[in-house]
């Protein structure tokens, strides 16, 4: 549980007891504190409520009254609920209430776990190749949620963010980034204008919210929702697995484990560019090491760990690459 500031208990007592006016016809429940934004701490967060016959999860935003931010996610999460609504297998959690003030939202809480903690913590191989397998399925049906269309891939925007980076990089890391960019500028080349497809996109579809429930595969946070690239929701997913152990031989050419991205496109049927997709995964793991790799940068012991992970990953996919059968 999250530790509130008097300021905070007071706001979500209000927003609490709101909801419990407004759906449950009586005083308000408890509730606690499960989620603080790190990029928003003041003005973002989740409150858990609990009923007897429930949970709820309260979303805040204190800056949606002005931004509307909150209100556009819960008119997504009404449609999506309503396109999955007949679908076993593919989810996203219900839509309860929305205050007209604007601040929050309420949504169903689902007490399962999230693909991340079966990806970073399952023993299991197997159990984490069917963790991928249902996230394939579930985002195969979400860019479905309107027709695809088709557009030219232009990688000039993951290069000069990679770039960026590299400035702060610490020396010791500078040949091997040197070695991995040129292969990426050589490839960005080739690729570049080939067409992608454009599909309705989650826009931040990392692990967490991916939540697998018996049965059903229940997305959550739609903020970043966006006609994009099919690709990029991909690779956000993928990436995960580079906690996972490996022998070398058990990586693509990507840097992700073989079998998990096999069994996510066992599910996942639209066409996709796997030249492009590799080259965006490629990229996305040297952007995700560059950022814990900053000369000034003092890096927690996860992300220390981290660290080792992906230039391990990275080396196998562009230095040392990886024998394709």
């Amino acid at each position: 549980m999250l530790t509130l500031s008097h300021h905070e208990t007071q706001l979500a007592s209000a927003y609490v007891d709101e909801f419990a006016q407004a759906c449950l016809g009586g005083a308000a429940p408890a509730f606690d504190c499960i989620y603080r934004s790190s990029n928003f701490p003041q003005t973002r967060l989740v409150l858990r409520i609990s009923t007897a016959e429930g949970s709820y999860a309260l979303k805040v935003d204190t800056e949606s009254p002005l931004t509307g931010r909150l209100k556009a996610e819960f008119g997504v999460l009404q449609e999506l609920h309503t396109f999955f609504q007949d679908n076993k297998t593919s989810q996203v959690v219900r839509p309860v209430y929305y205050s007209p003030g604007n601040a929050f939202f309420v949504t169903v809480f689902i007490d399962r776990p999230t693909a991340v903690d079966l990806i970073y913590d399952s023993p299991d191989d197997g159990k984490v190749a069917q963790v991928y397998r249902r996230a394939g399925s579930w985002l195969h049906d979400l860019h479905g949620f309107r027709a695809p269309t088709q557009m030219p891939f232009w990688p000039q925007w993951m290069m000069e963010s990679i770039r960026e980076l590299a400035k702060t990089a610490r020396p010791e890391i500078a040949e091997d980034y040197r070695v991995m960019m040129n292969i990426m500028r050589a490839d960005a080349g080739r690729l570049r204008g080939k067409p992608v497809l454009r599909t309705f996109s989650h826009g931040d579809f990392h692990g967490l919210n991916l939540i697998l429930g018996q049965g059903a595969a229940l997305g959550l946070d739609f903020t970043e929702v966006i006609e994009k690239p099919a690709i990029y929701d991909i690779v956000d997913f993928l990436k995960a697995d580079v906690f996972r152990d490996d022998t070398g031989q058990d990586l693509d050419r990507s840097g992700i484990l073989r079998k998990n991205k096999e069994m996510f496109f066992r599910r996942y049927r639209h066409p996709i560019d796997m030249d492009i997709l590799d080259f965006c995964i490629r990229g996305r793991l040297l952007k995700d090491w560059l950022e814990v790799s900053g000369e000034e940068y003092t890096p927690t012991e996860f992300e220390v760990q981290k660290s080792r992970h992906l230039r391990h990953r990275l080396r196998r996919a562009l230095i040392e690459p990886v024998t394709l059968d």
